[in-house]
């Protein structure tokens, strides 16, 4: 079988006129040339080709960078291969810092949040009904006795609480048409510093509903930076009218869902010795307790719907 590279690798000389091109990763695609690094996507789908390139050019213009695709020789934005197609991005490689640059992400949150729009696939499910069957199943288990268990099972009237916020938050919106979306692939987190500034990848999957990728950005940043950095986003956020009321009940819900009870439910049935069951208990708790302060800060900025103010 030929190797692929054999058709990529003639076709962005030509198309890019790189007079030096090297491979220097083949998944994800890195290229080093005499014009720097550059990462180079290959596309099957078109049309989310297609609605990429629709989303980088409503970002383009602001104070950050987005992995906009360069040019080829003719003008066109992607080489068509075969039955694919390339597209030549630049490749940053330092992590963007958070705090000190609070205000610029404010700027990138902002137009992701107010920028792209649209409907995107959202398969109903309840939460509640999750945590009543994962709750029995362990309990038939026998993984609700023992120290951890007894957490688990004392936990059990909070996670219900809880994940019925969650749903009620998500069934207010159901019906909604257009709303934030974002590439199933894209994490804020790794975003990368470029000419003093942020340099955000779209990556290239298909787009799904947004507001668990702030909410999960949202977390990192109250792990890394602190509860005063992400206090200073929220304000910059808050002076922008941003999010909106719906968005910011989207993220609720994505931080009431118990997933940290879940996960340490899922790991009491494969605890080898005392030391796995004390780091289980503690990643349990360290996780619940900093969604606890987020969404009590969270709601210090942009109030809650109606009477939900839970987070315990």
């Amino acid at each position: 079988m030929n190797d692929p590279l054999q058709q990529i690798v003639p076709a962005l000389q030509v198309n890019y006129r790189f007079r030096e091109l090297k491979v220097m990763r083949r998944q994800p695609m890195t290229i080093s040339t005499e014009r720097g690094r550059k990462k180079i996507r290959i596309w099957d789908d078109e049309p989310l080709l297609k609605r990429h390139i629709s989303w980088r050019r409503q970002l383009s213009g602001g104070r950050f960078f987005v992995d906009r695709m360069y040019a080829t020789q003719s003008g066109r934005l992607f080489v068509p291969v075969g039955r694919f197609f390339l597209t030549c991005h630049d490749a940053p490689r330092v992590p963007a810092s958070l705090s000190g640059n609070e205000a610029i992400w404010a700027d990138v949150c902002a137009a992701l949040i107010t920028g792209i729009r649209d409907a995107a696939d959202d398969p109903q499910r309840s939460v509640l009904e999750q945590a009543d069957r994962t709750f029995s199943e362990a309990d038939r288990a026998g993984l609700l006795s023992g120290e951890e268990g007894v957490l688990a099972r004392k936990s059990y009237p909070t996670v219900r609480k809880r994940a019925e916020l969650a749903d009620r938050l998500r069934s207010a919106y159901r019906k909604s048409g257009r709303r934030v979306i974002l590439p199933e692939d894209v994490s804020l987190r790794k975003s990368k510093a470029l000419l003093g500034t942020v340099f955000i990848e779209l990556g290239q999957s298909r787009p799904v509903p947004g507001c668990r990728a702030f909410a999960r950005f949202f977390l990192e940043w109250m792990k890394e930076g602190g509860t005063d950095s992400i206090g200073r986003l929220f304000s910059h956020l808050k002076k922008m009218n941003v999010p909106d009321r719906e968005t910011s009940d989207l993220i609720r819900a994505e931080w009431y869902e118990p997933d940290e009870w879940f996960r340490f439910l899922e790991n009491l049935a494969h605890l080898p010795n005392e030391t796995s069951e004390r780091k289980a208990v503690e990643s349990f708790e360290t996780a619940r307790d900093r969604k606890n302060r987020l969404i009590r800060l969270f709601d210090t900025f942009f109030r809650p719907s109606g009477t939900i103010t839970e987070s315990g």
